[in-house]
């Protein structure tokens, strides 16, 4: 069974291309033959080696059958603002069939800083998704003066009804937020190419990547394909 990973989250600056990002890093130490793609024109820079999908513009869902069939997982980093519009589509190509079809489910991995409003963006998404996909909430370190509960939210209450998992994704170390800062580079950015950045920076991103993956195994059976291919991308 393979998997199509789409990470979601409709808010600014939610995480979901380093998570996007860290989730390629993890498939690419696993040897699983993965492809990464973007929704965001933006990303397609020199050091981003995936591909681009325009969700908003006549899709063409060919890519993604294409994708599929030469790939055992793909991530999808759907850009901010398009996960009703990744919603919309599903729903016009009738795509639960069609990834049952191509022997390939379908991973939800929502981004949460911890905010009343990712806790809402969560109720929405799993109302429109619903039971088309599997789910992982990503919690992500969040502003601590307006961090809300977890537990015992809808959200919590949303993902627990639709059997989803959770896993943490570790707050970027000071060393690494220094290099970046000294780099002027994004951590998304600088999660597409590590070996290329200056070894101050390179370090301590390997250790935050080490640290994701080990936190990314709690969520195997949401991301890891039934059956492990080569490698498809040179990190």
């Amino acid at each position: 069974m393979k998997k199509l990973i789409v990470v979601v989250n409709d808010l600014e600056r939610s995480g979901k291309s380093s998570v996007a990002r860290a989730i390629t890093h993890h498939l690419a130490s696993l040897e699983v033959n993965h492809l990464a793609v973007t929704s965001n024109e933006m990303d397609m820079t020199d050091s981003f080696t995936g591909e681009f999908w325009d969700l908003e513009d006549q899709f063409d869902l060919s890519l993604m059958i294409g994708a599929i069939d030469n790939h055992d997982a793909i991530v999808l980093d759907v850009h901010t603002g398009a996960a009703r519009v990744w919603g919309e589509l599903c729903e016009e190509h009738d795509l639960e069939n069609l990834l049952a079809e191509l022997d390939t489910e379908m991973t939800l991995v929502v981004t949460d800083t911890r905010s009343e409003r990712c806790n809402e963006e969560i109720c929405d998404i799993t109302e429109i998704f619903a039971d088309q996909a599997d789910y992982i909430i990503a919690h992500l370190p969040g502003d601590s003066r307006n961090e809300v509960p977890w537990k015992g939210s809808l959200a919590a209450k949303a993902l627990r009804y639709l059997g989803g998992t959770e896993v943490e994704i570790p707050a970027p170390s000071d060393d690494l937020a220094t290099a970046l800062a000294t780099s002027e580079v994004e951590l998304a950015v600088a999660l597409n190419n590590p070996a290329g950045l200056p070894r101050f920076t390179e370090v301590p991103l390997t250790q935050w990547l080490e640290r994701t993956s080990a936190s990314l195994n709690n969520a195997q059976e949401y991301l890891v394909p039934e059956e492990i291919g080569i490698v498809a991308l040179d990190y």
